[in-house]
C-alpha cells in the first residue's frame, strides 16, 4: 500500500497542472521511459528480509539488526517524500497564481530532481550499514547478493515483452533431480553474469539520459526527447535478446523432458499475447465425454486436434517475432500519434502485424469449431457439458450474444471474431498495440512447445 501510494504521487502533480500544460500525455511518455516513477518507489521493503538471509546467510542476532535498518531506510524514504510532495504543491501554487505556463514543468520537475540525488545516497548509506554488519565470509558472498538484488529490483521495470524473465529462478523452480541441476548450474552462473551486466547498463543509460529526457519535456523538444526514449529502448531490447538466446541454450542442456517444459514455461510467461489459450481444448474434451462417438469420429477429433495443434504452434511462432520486431518502435510510435493529434492530424490506427495475427488466430478457433461440431449429429451437439457456449461463433441458443471463448477481454483487438470483421472496424483505443516495424528486433530460434488438448502446455497469460 505504501509503495502503490508513493508511485501514484507523480502522477497525482502532473494532474494538478495539466490545465497548464501542453502535450501532457507525450511528457508523460518520456517520464515514463526515463524511469521517473522510480523516483517514487522505495528500493527496500520488508518482504525483502528473507534474501538478505538466504543470499548472506545472516545469524540469528543479525536479523534484528537488518530488520531495524529496514524501517530506518523505510522511514528516511517516506519523510523524503512528504517533503517532495509539499514542494510540488507549492510549485502547483506559484503556477497557478501567476499563471504562467512556460516554467511549468521546470518547477514540478525541480523537486523531483533534488529528491533524486537524496534517494540515491540513502540507498548507498543502507547498503553500507548492511555491509557493516557482516561477517568476512559474508562479505565474500556480496558480490552475489547484489546480483539476486540487482535481478529482484531491476527486472520488473521491463517494459517489452521477454525483458523481466528470470530464468535463473525458472531453472530452480523446475525440481530437476540433483545431477542435471549441476550439469546446468555452469549456465546459470554464466546467464547470471551476463544479465547483470545489461541491467546495469540499462540503468545507466537511464540515469544518464534523464536531464535531457527533463530538457525535452521543459522544452517541449519531442524529437531529443524521442531520440533519449530510443536509446533507452536499445538496452531493453539487449536485455530481451539475452533472455531469448539463454532460453534456447539452457533448454538444449537440459533432458528433453525438462528443457521442453523449461522453453514452453520461458516462452508463455515471456510472451503471453502469443499464449493466450483458447476454447478449442476445452470444447475437445467436453465433445469426448460424449458416450456414442463412433470410432470414425474419434479418429476425425484426433485429426482435428493434431492440425489445430499444429498450426497453433506455427502461429505463436510469427506471433513471438511479430512482437518482437513491433514492440521496440510502439512507445516512438505512440508519442507521434499523440503530436498528429495536438496537430490536429489524428489518424485511425492501423492495425500491425501482431493484430493481423491476432485475427488469424481467432479465424483458426473458429474454424476449428465448427469443423468439430460438423462431425456430431443434433442429438450428439445437445449433450455437450455447457453445448449453448459450444455452438458455432459462440452464439447461444436463441440468438444471443457471442460468448467470450477465448480468454480475450472485450475492446481489445483480440475481441474481433474475424479477420474481415477486424479489418472492417479496426480498434480505436489508444493504448491497443499498433502497427509498424523496428530496426532492432532479435528473431531469434525460439520454438514454442505445441499446446494440446489434453493436458499438453496450454498457454496463459504469463507476467
Amino acid at each position: 500500500m505504501f509503495a502503490r501510494r508513493l508511485s501514484s504521487i507523480f502522477i497525482l502533480a502532473v494532474t494538478m497542472l495539466a490545465p497548464l500544460l501542453v502535450v501532457t500525455p507525450a511528457r508523460a511518455q518520456f517520464g515514463a521511459a526515463a524511469g521517473f516513477a522510480d523516483a517514487f518507489r522505495p528500493e527496500f521493503l520488508d518482504r525483502d528480509m528473507p534474501l538478505f538471509v538466504e543470499q548472506l546467510e545472516l545469524e540469528d542476532w543479525q536479523r534484528p539488526i537488518i530488520e531495524m535498518l529496514l524501517q530506518d531506510y523505510a522511514t528516511a524514504f517516506e519523510i523524503g517524500m512528504e517533503q517532495v510532495k509539499e514542494k510540488m504543491r507549492e510549485s502547483a501554487m506559484v503556477i497557478g497564481n501567476s499563471g504562467r505556463n512556460d516554467d511549468a514543468m521546470k518547477l514540478i520537475l525541480e523537486p523531483i530532481t533534488v529528491w533524486d540525488a537524496a534517494r540515491r545516497q540513502l540507498r548507498e548509506e543502507f547498503l553500507l550499514n548492511v555491509r557493516a554488519q557482516l561477517s568476512s565470509d559474508q562479505n565474500t558472498r556480496w558480490s552475489r547478493f547484489e546480483r539476486s538484488l540487482r535481478r529482484e529490483k531491476e527486472l520488473p521495470k521491463g517494459e517489452i515483452s521477454g525483458e523481466s524473465l528470470d530464468l535463473y529462478l525458472m531453472a530452480r523452480t523446475l525440481r530437476m533431480p540433483y545431477e542435471i541441476e549441476e550439469v546446468i548450474d555452469p549456465l546459470l552462473v554464466q546467464y547470471e553474469l551476463e544479465l547483470d551486466a545489461a541491467l546495469e547498463a540499462r540503468r545507466r543509460r537511464i540515469d544518464s539520459l534523464q536531464d535531457s529526457i527533463k530538457d525535452a519535456m521543459t522544452a517541449m523538444n519531442f524529437d531529443q526527447g524521442l531520440e533519449a526514449t530510443d536509446k533507452i529502448m536499445e538496452t531493453r531490447v539487449a536485455i530481451r535478446q539475452i533472455q531469448d538466446r539463454w532460453v534456447e541454450q539452457i533448454s538444449d542442456q537440459l533432458p528433453e523432458e525438462y528443457g521442453t517444459k523449461f522453453r514452453r514455461n520461458a516462452l508463455e510467461r515471456g510472451y503471453p499475447k502469443a499464449f493466450r489459450p483458447t476454447a478449442i481444448p476445452r470444447l475437445l474434451e467436453s465433445v469426448r465425454t460424449i458416450n456414442d462417438l463412433s470410432a470414425d469420429q474419434i479418429e476425425s477429433l484426433d485429426q482435428i486436434e493434431l492440425e489445430f495443434d499444429g498450426q497453433l504452434t506455427a502461429l505463436q511462432r510469427r506471433m513471438i517475432r511479430a512482437i518482437q520486431e513491433f514492440e521496440p518502435n510502439e512507445p516512438r510510435l505512440r508519442v507521434e500519434r499523440l503530436i498528429e493529434r495536438r496537430n490536429g492530424n489524428a489518424q485511425r490506427r492501423e492495425p500491425s502485424q501482431v493484430d493481423t495475427l491476432v485475427a488469424e488466430k481467432n479465424d483458426l478457433v473458429d474454424e476449428t469449431r465448427l469443423r468439430i461440431l460438423a462431425i456430431l449429429n443434433p442429438e450428439q451437439t445437445g449433450e455437450i457439458p455447457g453445448g449453448s457456449s459450444a455452438r458455432p461463433n459462440g452464439t447461444r441458443r436463441g440468438g444471443g450474444a457471442p460468448s467470450n471463448l477465448d480468454g480475450v477481454r472485450p475492446g481489445t483487438p483480440e475481441a474481433g471474431r474475424g479477420a474481415k470483421k477486424f479489418f472492417k472496424e479496426p480498434p480505436k483505443i489508444e493504448s491497443a498495440r499498433g502497427g509498424g516495424s523496428a530496426k532492432s528486433g532479435s528473431q531469434g530460434t525460439l520454438d514454442p512447445a505445441a499446446q494440446g488438448s489434453k493436458g499438453k502446455g496450454r498457454g496463459t497469460d504469463g507476467d
